[in-house]
């Protein structure tokens, strides 16, 4: 029987797999690979936070985030997956940036204390189709002509899933040495398509393959068949 995979890149999915609580072992991997933190670098645990802005929109709605953690380095992350470009992402991302930043000080408290707020975007379009090729971007505020950094507690970073995949497709096959360690976790999200109702065997193969000799990965696309089986899942995408 041909096993069933469920589009990641669906909120309820993403969530599920990435962001809940029982699966905190995938969550801290899924992280540290995206952000590629290595040694004392490394996140070692994550506290779940409310992904709920009560009016974080000018419009007065509730802001609904997809992941926002606290880590044991002290620095909280938000993670947010997008599919469809609603032509608003670079301010959408600094608009929630300020108030996740801000909202660490309490009153009382010197500025000192406001922990780093790292934004992570992954989105299945082009936020910059000219401007790189690269599929992975980091960003800091620097100064114009020296470029030294005005503060690190200010980090984005933005993974496009549909240049991973064309770069995937082209080099796969020359490559080597062990791909990077985001790698599997984009091929995870870049595997199946809802819309288009089909799912990417060539990435699975290999997807299987890279689990092997990476414990986390194995526990994330086991956890990933899990939740493609559930009935309630499968009604989500009717």
């Amino acid at each position: 029987m041909t096993k069933e995979y469920l589009d990641l890149k669906m909120d309820f999915m993403f969530k599920q797999l990435f962001g809940h609580p029982s699966r905190k072992n995938i969550t801290i991997a899924f992280l540290n690979d995206l952000l590629n933190r290595k040694g004392q670098d490394r996140i070692v645990d994550v506290q779940y936070e409310n992904t709920e802005l009560i009016k974080s929109d000018p419009d007065g709605k509730t802001g609904l985030l997809d992941i926002l953690v606290y880590t044991s380095n002290h620095e909280r992350i938000n993670v947010e997956i997008q599919v469809e470009n609603q032509h608003n992402m670079r301010e959408r991302v600094l608009y929630y940036w300020t108030k996740l930043f801000s909202s660490t000080l309490e009153a009382g408290q010197n500025y000192t204390e406001l922990v780093p707020t790292i934004m992570i975007s992954i989105l299945n379009y082009l936020l910059f189709p000219h401007q790189t090729k690269r599929f992975h971007n980091r960003f800091h505020v620097y100064e114009d002509l020296e470029f030294f950094m005005w503060s690190p507690h200010l980090e984005f970073h933005t993974f496009d899933l549909t240049k991973f995949k064309s770069k995937w497709k082209k080099y796969r096959r020359g490559m080597k040495a062990k791909p990077p360690a985001a790698y599997p976790w984009l091929m995870m999200l870049s595997a199946a398509d809802y819309r288009k109702k089909t799912i990417d065997t060539d990435i699975l193969q290999e997807l299987e393959e890279l689990a092997m000799n990476e414990q986390e990965v194995l526990d994330a696309i086991k956890e990933w068949e899990s939740l493609s089986a559930n009935r309630e899942n499968k009604v989500m995408l009717v």
